[in-house]
């Protein structure tokens, strides 16, 4: 039996309370019209309570609780469940005609990587539940309220509300962190702190990393990323006074987590009174093609406040001049300027220095084992 028949069966077994009043009547031998004298209610009133068409008021339940001898919360409460009951089965109606919204969700991959999901009787239910939202035209409102900027590539077209899916996930998971209100002096005196964290074996930054932005105001997370999405991180405003920074282990690699938190925090300090919400495909990806001309300026500044940050450019501009690339040179270099090695192969091969394949023995693999079980 799936859970939508069972949902039914549930609801349609609250009876309404007018069956109770018959029960008893039958068992103090009263007819209805004996009822509607005893209460000062019409007969009609009676009747239609009685035939499962009328509602027990309050008024009326305080005339059952002196005729019937049971308190009033006992007739109001029959009332209010069949009410709920009725309603539901109602919203069951309805979203088994929203099959079709739903279906346009990563549902069965959403299930898998285990967001965070309430149970439902129909698939619709679940997403609702899942978005707090009451209906898909609510959704569609709420989503588009958001202000969402996405920067598209050619080779990922991402459905809106997959994109939904992993930036409402990051939300949930947001919520189990103690965040305190945003305190932007405090996030960019942090900032050498979070760097110096590159230096870190992958399975200790995670929590010095929330930490710390926690104290300034920012949930950092991280969720899985939904096939065909290329999303490597989001940056927005939970509230007025709270950021949040989602991100994926798109690429696996140290350097790409620590550049794609730099950039979303660089969107956060340089863009909060621009733009309240900003989805990043992954950094790789630079033949990009941004829909809104004023994101290539935006992602432009995050990209330079991220890349400054990590490498102070002057010293970068005298290592590529005096330097030949190899392992030990890239890793004297890494201490010189107080950052991990892979930060600087990244960097380097972003910069055609150095080929795809080149250096990656100096970037610390990524997985999900490094991130605690929620």
């Amino acid at each position: 039996m799936d859970s939508a028949h069972q949902a039914k069966l549930e609801w349609n077994a609250v009876p309404h309370p007018g069956e109770t009043v018959l029960e008893y009547l039958d068992f103090n031998g009263w007819s209805q019209r004996d009822l509607a004298r005893r209460t000062d209610l019409t007969p009609k009133t009676i009747s239609e309570i009685c035939n499962g068409k009328g509602p027990i008021t309050p008024p009326t339940a305080l005339a059952f609780e002196k005729v019937f001898q049971r308190p009033a919360h006992f007739w109001l409460n029959l009332q209010r469940q069949f009410d709920e009951a009725e309603a539901r089965r109602h919203e069951l109606a309805k979203t088994s005609q929203w099959k079709e919204w739903a279906a346009t969700f990563p549902l069965k991959e959403m299930k898998r990587l285990k967001f965070f999901f309430a149970e439902g009787p129909t698939d619709a239910a679940m997403l609702l539940n899942f978005f707090g939202v009451s209906s898909p035209d609510s959704w569609n409102a709420v989503w588009k309220a958001s202000a969402v900027a996405y920067r598209q590539t050619r080779k990922f077209k991402t459905r809106q509300e997959t994109i939904a899916a992993w930036v409402r996930e990051a939300e949930l998971v947001a919520r189990e962190l103690d965040v305190v209100e945003f305190d932007e002096h405090l996030l960019r005196s942090s900032l050498e702190e979070l760097r110096r964290l590159t230096r870190k074996r992958a399975e200790e930054i995670m929590d010095p990393i929330q930490n710390i932005c926690a104290a300034a105001g920012v949930a950092v997370v991280l969720v899985p990323e939904l096939l065909n999405t290329g999303i490597s991180g989001c940056a927005r405003w939970l509230t007025d006074k709270k950021a949040l920074v989602g991100l994926t282990l798109r690429y696996k690699t140290d350097d790409q987590l620590w550049f794609t938190l730099f950039h979303e925090i660089g969107h956060i300090l340089l863009h909060r009174n621009k733009r309240s919400f900003i989805v990043d495909n992954a950094v790789e990806d630079l033949s990009d093609h941004i829909v809104d001309p004023e994101m290539q300026q935006f992602e432009t500044e995050a990209n330079r406040f991220a890349g400054d940050l990590l490498i102070p450019p002057r010293a970068l501009t005298d290592f590529i001049r005096k330097e030949a690339f190899t392992n030990e040179s890239i890793h004297d270099f890494a201490e010189t300027v107080g950052v991990g090695p892979g930060i600087v192969v990244g960097r380097l091969q972003h910069e055609g220095l150095l080929a795809r394949h080149q250096g990656n023995t100096l970037k610390q693999k990524l997985n999900w084992d490094f991130v605690d079980e929620r």
